[in-house]
């Protein structure tokens, strides 16, 4: 049981250790590097729009659920857009060791692939 500075509030350590990211990567796909990471061991540029982040440590099975995020001022001007960094489904299968992504923007004139200066990505599950 962990508690908390006072020692009122207590959760259980699985509840901790589950709800833990098992492993994260911030990374420039226009380099390509990995900016700061845990359990990451490389990046994979596959592409304009498209890599893969490849976990030290794999997870039990392809069916963690990732959080991502991206950023790029001057991907299309100065039009609105929106950026998305996701899975390259179903193109590229996520396996235990590796998630694929593509990074994407829509804007009001044009959408396209990019490569984004500023991406990150969690990952959540059970370790192998």
């Amino acid at each position: 049981t962990l508690k908390d500075a006072s020692g009122n509030n207590s959760v259980a350590m699985s509840t901790v250790s589950n709800g833990t990211p098992k492993a994260f990567c911030h990374f420039n796909q226009q380099t390509p590097a990995i900016t700061t990471s845990f359990n990451t061991s490389s990046l994979t540029d596959s592409g304009t729009g498209y890599g893969k982040v490849n976990w030290t440590n794999a997870m039990s099975n392809a069916n963690y659920s990732t959080t991502t995020g991206n950023m790029n001022v001057n991907a299309i001007g100065g039009s609105e857009y929106s950026t998305c960094l996701a899975d390259d489904n179903p193109y590229v299968a996520r396996t235990a060791s590796a998630w694929s992504f593509k990074s994407i923007y829509a804007g009001t004139s044009a959408s396209a692939e990019f490569d984004s200066a500023t991406a990150i990505c969690s990952a959540l599950g059970d370790l192998a």
